[in-house]
This record gives structure tokens, sequence and C-alpha cells, in this order.
């Protein structure tokens, strides 16, 4: 519990920092014709955004945590299952060792005292012609005696392994039912916070609408093209020092139109270059933050190499569901969340990755001797995302790496299946390579 009770904290800190607040439509209608107020307010509207991302990508890792811990809980529910059912089989079968050996002695005691009724040393001195006879019945119970010891001692025995394991079997039970009620709690917890972040994510939709338009007034560009560079930054992590360059969306894209006079784009910051937004025609893809992207080709390794039919499927298999919904616990056929997408993409080509948590996935890799540095992934390969990218914490998220730099991903709650550049925040600098 102690990664969602963090995770919870992390999303209230957030919460309760004031975010930086966009201008009104009456500041940008003032703000127009005015190069440095027109600055001002775009450099405002990008702060805005920014904080909001920042806040939205909290709340979503905050759902990501709780969600990996969930399928944590349901692994060890599993393993608990599996505990107390060998348990209650085992009771089982003592049970019916200790019944039948039970059942034994007591046919042998009955057996012994029919044999031994009477007094059998004054039957032998009255006796004449049948002394052989009752010699041999005093033969046979002394043998029957020996034998009822055996059998009345492996009853015993046997009665006190089926009290043990009953007792056994009892903690068995107890745990099942302590673990199953804490996966309840976890996948409530869960639960609650993926709906947060995707109401959250709703609501951010409208407020970049309506920011694409207030930007589209101050640059003479189209709603669409501000729109589709707002969305452009939704993937970068927050960045410290200063805040973006005004300029930023103000530099015309490929076939984007002029500002008019009456609506003057600010001009290039000398401090920081432009960065002008995607044409319509050709959106760009948003920004991985990744720094240097993943090599195209990369370099020969003596690791693990990757089975290509069984890439080609996997990939194949996820970009097929490119588009349906994220859910969270969903591991198909029409929603899924990361783990699920990755767990069912290899499961069509045959191959078992550590079944259903991005932690489990990573653990079996590893177990396997098929983790390798991300410098040398490849197509096929599992990216994994964890708290600082750390190897040892538990990882929250995971992606189908496809090549160019490239991943298909279920990436969180209000956010469909999709293609986007490999991130680097938080990512692990270990990949997996489940086909090797």
């Amino acid at each position: 519990m102690t990664a969602l009770v963090l995770a919870l904290g992390v999303t209230s800190t957030t919460a309760a920092t004031a975010a930086p607040t966009a201008p009104s439509w009456d500041d940008v209608q003032s703000a127009k014709g005015d190069v440095e107020a027109t600055q001002i307010a775009v450099s405002r509207i990008l702060e805005s955004v920014g904080a909001m991302n920042a806040e939205l990508d909290q709340v979503r890792i905050a759902a990501l945590v709780a969600g990996e811990q969930y399928q944590q809980s349901t692994l060890e529910l599993a393993r608990v299952e599996e505990a107390m059912a060998t348990a209650e089989r085992r009771r089982d079968a003592a049970l019916e060792r200790a019944d039948a050996s039970g059942r034994q002695a007591a046919q042998l005691a009955a057996q012994l005292a029919r044999a031994g009724s009477g007094d059998l040393t004054m039957a032998l001195i009255v006796s004449g012609d049948d002394a052989d006879d009752l010699l041999y019945r005093l033969g046979t119970m002394s043998a029957l005696s020996t034998r009822t010891d055996a059998v009345l001692t492996r009853a015993l025995q046997d009665r006190n392994v089926a009290a043990a394991l009953s007792d056994q079997a009892g903690v068995a039970r107890d745990a099942h039912e302590k673990v199953t009620a804490e996966a309840e709690v976890v996948f409530a917890e869960a639960g609650e916070l993926a709906a947060q972040a995707e109401q959250r994510a709703a609501e951010q939709q409208v407020l970049l609408g309506e920011l694409s338009a207030k930007l589209a007034e101050l640059t003479g560009r189209s709603a669409a093209l501000e729109r589709a560079y707002l969305d452009s930054l939704e993937n970068e992590p927050p960045a410290p020092g200063p805040s973006p360059s005004p300029s930023s969306p103000g530099a015309p894209g490929p076939g984007a139109p002029s500002p008019s006079p009456s609506s003057p784009a600010p001009s290039p910051s000398a401090s920081s270059p432009s960065q002008p937004s995607p044409s319509p025609s050709a959106p760009a893809p948003s920004p991985s933050g990744s720094g240097t992207p993943p090599p195209s080709a990369p370099p020969p390794t003596s690791g693990p190499q990757p089975n290509a039919a069984a890439v080609a499927t996997a990939i194949a298999f996820a970009r097929a569901q490119v588009g349906e919904p994220y859910q969270f616990g969903a591991a198909g056929p029409s929603a899924w969340d990361c783990s699920g997408l990755t767990m069912m993409a290899y499961s069509a080509a045959g191959l078992a990755i550590g079944g259903h948590g991005s932690s489990a996935q990573y653990t079996r890799a590893a177990s396997r001797g098929l983790l390798v540095p991300y410098s040398q992934v490849q197509p096929g390969d599992l990216i994994f995302y964890s708290t600082g990218g750390s190897t040892t914490a538990s990882k929250y998220h995971v992606a189908l790496y496809i090549g160019g730099g490239q991943m298909i991903e279920a990436p969180y709650p209000g956010k469909p299946v999709r293609i986007v550049p490999v991130r680097s925040y938080d990512r692990v600098g270990l990949v997996a390579r489940p086909s090797g």
C-alpha cells in the first residue's frame, strides 16, 4: 500500500498548487496588435498548458502506479490461492489415510478380542487332544497383537498428521481471506484514481480547445494548427529553468498562413529559437523528451537475438488495437491497460512474458537473461517506466517498441492505444526481449 499512498500524496500536493492563469479573452483582444503584449499572452498560455500537463501527468502516474499495485496484488492472490488449494489437498489426503488406517486398526482389534476370549491358560491345562489347536490360537493372538500395535501406531500418526495439515489449511485460508480483502481495497482505490485521471483528461481537452482558439487569435494561424502544437506538448516532462519561449508558436509552420498586420505574431526570441507548430497536412509527432532518439539500426549485440516471426506477430497484434480505449485492468478484446496489451500481443505469438503486470513482465525477463540496454533496443522489445527510471523500483508502465524511435502503448486513463515517440522521462535503462 506504500506506493499507492505516495501516489495519492503526490496527486494531492500537485492539485493544491495554484497553476499559472491563462489570459482571458479580454486579455487576448487587448494584446492583439501589440507585439510585446502578444508575447506575454502567448507565454501565459504556454505556462498554463505546461502546468496543466504536469498536474495531469501526476494524476495519470498515480493511477498507473495504483493499477500496477493491483496487478501485483492479483498475482499474490493467485499465489495464496494455490497455496491454500495445496494445503487443502494435503489435508484431505491425510484425513483419508487416517480414516483408512483407523478402520483397519478397529477391524484387527475386533479380531483380537474374538481370538482372546476366555482363559487360554486354563484351556491349555485341561485340554488334551486340543492342545495343539489352542497353542495355534495363542500364537495367532500374539501375532494379531503385534500387528495391531503397528496399525494403531500408524493410525495415530496419520491422525496427528491430518490434524496438523488441517491447521495449516486453516492458516492458508485465513491468509487467502486477508489478501483477498487487501486486493479489493487496492482495486477500489486504483479504480477511483483511474476514474479521476480520465475525468481530468476530459477536462483538459476542453481547456486545450479554448486555449488553441486564443492562440489562433494571437498568432493569426488556425485553431487546428495551434491545437496540434499544444497537443504535441503533452508528453514533455516538466522542464526546469525559464518557461517556454513566448515565440514558440509564433513562427508559422509549413503551410501556415502569415499573421495579419492586425494580429502580429510575436517575433522570435533572441535567447530561444522558435519552435514552429506542425502543419495540419503533416502533423509532427509529439515530442518524446528523449534527447537522443533510439537508434534506427542498433549496433550488434551479444545479447539474446529476437525471433523475427514472434516479433512481427506481436507488433501486428498491437497495431490492430490502436484507437481502442484504455481500461484499468483490461486485457482485451476491445479495451486494454499497458501490460494487458503487451501480454496479449506476445500471447498471439505463442509466448508467455510473465502475466498481467509491468513488474511481473520485467522480473520474468530478468530471471531469464532477456534484459538488454536501451541503447541496443530492437523492434519487439518491451520498454518499461518506473519512478526516476529505477531498475529496482516497481514498474508502473510498459510499451512495445516498434522501431524508428516509436512504441505502441495503452497509455493511461483517458487516452486510447496509440503509437508515439519513445519518452525518456522515467524510462528504465534496460528493455526486455521476450522472444530472445
